[in-house]
């Protein structure tokens, strides 16, 4: 892969930590090319308190912003966040280096508030990063306007989805939307939804397999993307019907009512739960939260929401579960995701078994 390294003039010299994770990204076989070409992943190095968002050039192209610090900060999981925020970042480090060669100390954190602390190595950090950088987006929607579907009439699975919806805030797993708007400016927001078709940050998903509405093939009822959950306002503006998959273009199929919010778009992981959906015919509904239940199988690696790479790792582990229609997988550091036979069923099961925490593994 080809990549390019982005500095604050501020910092002179990036220091000893960052020059041996740059010879170790080189050894395993990447290319540092000029920062005005175009690559694969662009490591940003920043200020933590002043963090400045990379441009990128395309969809693809991964950011990984870093911050060097000589202190250990109480705030850093927020500080962490807001930074990961203010620079459109996928991922973002913090080395802390206190000056003891022993004790150099990283910190990561992920969209999916995945925070993990380790002890700085260049081949643990490269290690961390590559799920991230070397994986590959479904977050293209293609909006056909040919729903049929008159003004009062009741869908049963919309009703549902906005039932349960709320159920997830009463459990606790629902927080609300992250308020872009308030780290932010309007460029950046646009430039984020030009790129990846986000208009929000929210947390949790859910879809209810399609049998109401006659289509061919694979088809479902889903919570649309940076939406909160626990107010769904209805067909077209916060759920959306996902009739397939485009795979040569990379893009979901959208079916939307004639009136509808033109910058809607479904959940980023739309892919997986279409994934799912298609090859286990028994699943009639999906739930993901960032909450955790114990004992169950879980992916090893951290690839983010709406990877393709995400996606195909839930349906393996699925596989190789008695029931794949009824089971619950983990998302390393990041949350699980439900099959039930209808949503009703996931409910059920997952009641009194949820918690909050999710344990973060290095």
């Amino acid at each position: 892969m080809k990549f390019k390294v982005i500095k604050i003039p501020e910092i002179p010299g990036p220091g000893k930590n960052f020059n041996s994770l740059l010879n170790e990204i080189i050894w395993k076989g990447n290319e540092l090319i000029d920062p005005v070409g175009k690559s694969d992943f662009v490591l940003n190095l920043i200020d933590l308190d002043k963090p400045k968002a990379y441009v990128r050039k395309g969809q693809e192209e991964k950011v990984i912003s870093i911050a060097l610090l000589k202190t250990y900060r109480t705030d850093m999981k927020s500080a962490c966040y807001i930074a990961l925020v203010k620079t459109l970042s996928n991922m973002m480090f913090t080395i802390v280096d206190n000056g003891r060669n022993d004790n150099v100390i990283g910190y990561s954190i992920t969209p999916e508030v995945g925070f993990v602390r380790f002890k700085f190595s260049p081949e643990k950090m490269f290690e961390y990063m590559l799920p991230v950088i070397s994986s590959h987006f479904v977050l293209k929607n293609k909006i056909d306007p040919d729903l049929k579907i008159k003004e009062d009439q009741k869908i049963p699975e919309i009703e549902d989805l906005i039932i349960f919806a709320k159920e997830l805030k009463i459990l606790g797993v629902l927080p609300a939307p992250f308020p872009l708007t308030k780290y932010l400016d309007q460029d950046l927001i646009d430039h984020l939804f030009r790129l990846y078709q986000i208009k929000g940050l929210s947390y949790g998903n859910l879809s209810i397999r399609n049998v109401f509405y006659k289509t061919e093939g694979t088809s479902f009822w889903m919570t649309a993307r940076g939406v909160d959950k626990s107010q769904l306002q209805g067909l077209g503006k916060d759920l959306l019907l996902i009739k397939g998959y485009d795979e040569m273009d990379g893009a979901m199929q959208i079916s939307v009512p004639r009136v509808h919010d033109p910058r809607t778009r479904v959940s980023v992981d739309a892919i997986e739960h279409y994934l799912i959906y298609r090859e286990f015919p028994q699943t009639g509904a999906i739930v993901h939260v960032h909450a955790w239940i114990d004992n169950i199988l879980c992916t090893t690696q951290t690839y983010p929401c709406g990877t393709r790479e995400l996606a195909e790792n839930v349906v393996d582990l699925l596989r190789t579960t008695p029931d794949p229609g009824r089971a619950e997988i983990g998302l390393k550091n990041h949350g699980i995701t439900i099959t039930g036979t209808d949503i009703r069923d996931i409910f059920t099961r997952i009641k009194g078994r949820l918690k909050l925490n999710v344990p973060m593994f290095d």
